[in-house]
């Protein structure tokens, strides 16, 4: 069989390259999924291995999203060889060899599989526990390769992977804004740049990632937050004050908990915790939690999970061992909690890596606009940046509710101004 790839000019290094992994910053429109999607199916028609059939996903951000946009490159780049399952969005070529269509809501699927390569679509969209938790052991047994793709939307997982990769000599990376590439038309870009708003331009095609996604609501102060130099390793902590948790309870793999103490009128978020196979159930959580040997002042957990409502976390987490864990009040919206957090937002710092999973959830946290056919109204997507940003704000309303002692009428050093942030928060 011969099989011809024709890439765009600026795509040629792509195809051509020798690096097991990649990263792709591409503008909308630029080809990023059509070239991806065409070399993971030359690299399935020509690589050559012993052993079971090679095994090949593309993962996207939803299911729906795959089958729209990738499905039907899919069919019809190997349509001449390969045999289609649309119920299960795969394709088989003679040899066995799959390609797989996988939507990042449901990366658990892959666990517990091999794959000989991988494509992430809008990886910024998707869970960052995909990659390292599922997908990348699934590349071990062959020494499988993966390519990231997507375009800027905030300083999230996919602007981390990309800060990491450009200074990895084991990754090939490239972006592509729309003013380099040539593939927009002139006139047509004179025409975009004229009906969109600036900051959006600038995002979708000029692939600048310090514009925040649409509907952002904790994007631009995480961004002063950095600047300020509030999330850094250097933050410190009173050892010999009480910490306390915040907690987003359901299903193992959506359960969130932040570890945070309050310092005079600063707020230090000391840990974000992230549900997985081996801590699900209400005692794996108070293991770990007391492993951690903090002086817990208090663990907050949302209404609904307390027993006089039914649920079952507060009671469990007590047997297991925790003690003082507490319902905070239920609020009327859940804009209630996200505004007292965006309030107290100036005051708060976070410890840089131990916070990093949580941290890339408050950066993808948006609202969309919504209406009833009489009322527009902005709501918080439900995904898997919520339940981080949920337990966040959880905290903010324990504070505000008078559940947390802090150290307020205790002396406080001198600020040194060379090191403001780290000294600021110390008593």
């Amino acid at each position: 069989m011969k099989i011809e790839i024709v890439p765009r000019p600026v795509f040629a290094p792509y195809v051509h390259r020798d690096k097991r992994w990649a990263c792709m910053v591409v503008h909308r429109r630029g080809g990023k999924t059509y070239v991806s999607l065409q070399d993971l199916i030359s690299r399935a028609l020509t690589h050559k291995r012993p052993g079971p059939p090679k095994r090949y996903a593309y993962l996207a951000p939803t299911r729906q999203q795959a089958k729209d946009i990738v499905w039907g490159y899919l069919t019809r780049f190997t349509s001449s060889f390969a045999k289609p399952n649309a119920e299960e969005l795969k394709v088989t070529f003679g040899d066995g060899t799959e390609i797989k269509l996988y939507s990042g809501e449901s990366y658990e699927r892959l666990r517990g599989l091999y794959l000989d390569g991988c494509v992430i679509d809008e990886y910024a969209d998707i869970d960052p526990r995909a990659w390292y938790s599922v997908i990348r052991p699934c590349l071990t047994d062959y020494q499988g390769w993966a390519t990231f793709i997507g375009t800027p939307k905030g300083r999230n997982q996919f602007w981390r992977l990309w800060c990491d990769a450009l200074q990895d000599p084991n990754w090939y990376t490239f972006l592509l804004a729309a003013s380099k590439s040539g593939i927009i038309p002139e006139s047509e870009m004179v025409d975009l740049r004229r009906g969109t708003p600036e900051h959006i331009f600038r995002q979708e095609y000029e692939c600048d990632f310090s514009v925040a996604r649409l509907g952002a609501i904790y994007a631009r102060l995480l961004e002063e937050a950095r600047v300020t130099r509030r999330i850094s390793d250097d933050v410190l902590w009173h050892k010999e004050s009480p910490v306390f948790t915040s907690w987003d309870v359901g299903a193992p793999f959506n359960q969130r908990v932040w570890i945070f103490q309050l310092i005079g009128d600063r707020v230090v978020f000391l840990e974000s915790l992230f549900g997985d196979n081996d801590c699900g159930t209400p005692a794996d959580w108070a293991k770990r939690l007391l492993e951690r040997q903090y002086h817990y002042g208090g663990h907050f957990i949302p209404h609904d999970a307390s027993t006089d409502h039914g649920g079952l976390w507060q009671a469990q987490l007590r047997t297991a061992g925790l003690e003082n864990v507490k319902p905070v009040p239920r609020q009327n919206s859940v804009w209630d909690g996200i505004n007292l957090a965006l309030e107290a937002f100036p005051r708060v710092c976070f410890a840089y890596t131990a916070c990093s999973l949580g941290i890339d959830s408050l950066d993808n946290y948006h609202a969309k606009e919504e209406t009833d056919g009489m009322t527009i109204k902005d709501v918080p997507v439900h995904d898997h940046a919520s339940h981080a940003s949920d337990a966040f704000s959880l905290a903010f309303q324990a504070i505000n509710a008078g559940m947390v002692v802090d150290r307020r009428n205790l002396p406080r050093r001198i600020v040194d101004p060379t090191r403001r942030v780290a000294r600021a928060i110390l008593a």
